[in-house]
């Protein structure tokens, strides 16, 4: 059987053996609650707010902004639902956000808030003009993700983030950093964002921790000890919140090697399959560098997946999180699924350059047997 390459890391990545072996010392060694007071509570405590620290400066804000939390989908229900109060207002989200924008975006359009989606171009961007038409001084909440989960394109979060403060002052902004945090270098300081939420599974760092930033005071959607600045009531996981801000940290030094792994498939890529497309912005754009996004004309994506798969070869056709139905992102962006096959391919740091050309390999002999079988 072929040797399994993975080049799924847009949905989770593989947990970096350096973390993991961190994490489980630290499982061993920090089993306090960090509230307690006697010995083993304090050095959970102590341990708790240096990982607080560590990830606030690669986020480049305080550690008193930093909330643990389950992960980017509580993070981002936190600080959507949270921003809202008794009196219903205006919410815009872009026409590609995530699942969990969406849906927290639904409940407050429940709870008698307008709802605006805001459109995007051919490369999956926000503009400045389609974000300007959208909001106005009625507009509480606005959330726009800084690199998208399907495409990898960047949005101009600092232009964005000055329309609001134009059209929509009393408006809160709330970013989604999930894909971005550790791939692409920013700073809360300089988006504008009032709430930037990010996850570790996305980093080689361990599922069930995230965390949100937030320079506001929020509600809080559930109530308990008082944790977590009496956001997320609960015992908290110093060893968890340890694994995000160390795997943070490591993808950030190993962000260009994974940009030069992704640039090795594409040219690999199109060696194999002459006619195979980019998605999205160019690769030297304002894109995600470890996203690769193609469509291979001729082919429905499922087959395609299907024989990628028993190729023993990791791909999706979008994000995890879309149920099987086509992408809204690419509908967003005004293409179809009778276009092709489309590909996300994503790599990342336990990735090496053979597999991005035996990847390529396996990619074009699955897609000629295809076409063939389809002639």
């Amino acid at each position: 059987m072929q040797t399994l390459i993975y080049l799924d890391n847009g949905a989770t990545t593989p947990l970096d053996p350096v973390v993991a072996a961190g994490l489980a010392e630290r499982h061993l060694t920090l089993f306090g609650n960090p509230s307690s007071t006697h010995p083993p509570g304090r050095a959970a405590g102590k341990a708790l707010e240096a990982a607080r620290d560590q990830l606030a400066r690669r986020l480049g804000g305080r550690a008193d902004e930093v909330i643990f939390t389950s992960g980017g989908t509580e993070s981002l229900g936190m600080a959507v639902l949270g921003s809202a109060g008794e009196t219903p207002r205006r919410v815009a989200i872009s026409a590609v956000e995530h699942p969990a924008v969406v849906e927290a975006a639904r409940v407050l359009e429940g709870r008698g808030w307008g709802l605006d989606v805001v459109p995007v171009d051919a490369w999956g961007r926000v503009t400045r003009d389609a974000l300007a038409g959208a909001i106005g001084p009625e507009t509480g909440i606005v959330a726009v993700m800084l690199a998208n989960n399907e495409v990898g394109t960047l949005n101009d979060l600092p232009g964005l983030a000055r329309v609001v403060r134009t059209r929509a002052p009393r408006a809160r902004l709330v970013v989604d950093a999930v894909q971005a945090l550790g791939k692409l270098p920013f700073s809360v300081a300089t988006l504008g964002a009032d709430c930037v939420a990010v996850t570790a599974h996305k980093l080689h760092g361990p599922k069930g921790v995230g965390a949100l930033w937030t320079r506001v005071a929020l509600r809080p959607l559930l109530r308990g000890g008082g944790q977590e600045r009496g956001l997320r009531g609960g015992t908290q996981s110093a060893p968890l919140a340890w694994a995000l801000a160390e795997a943070a940290d490591r993808m950030a030094m190993d962000a260009a090697r994974v940009t030069t792994l992704r640039d090795r498939l594409w040219a690999a890529l199109q060696a194999e399959l002459p006619g195979v497309r980019l998605t999205g912005a160019p690769l030297d754009g304002p894109r995600l560098g470890n996203n690769l996004h193609v469509c291979v004309p001729g082919l429905p994506s499922e087959p395609l997946l299907n024989a990628l798969s028993a190729a023993n070869l990791c791909a999706s056709a979008g994000s995890a999180c879309s149920g099987g139905k086509f992408s809204d992102t690419l509908s967003a962006m005004g293409l179809s699924r009778d276009a092709g096959a489309w590909l996300r391919l994503t790599p990342g740091r336990l990735n090496t350059e053979d597999e991005m050309d035996e990847a390529a390999r396996r990619i074009g002999r699955a897609t000629r047997a295809l076409r063939a079988a389809h002639v």
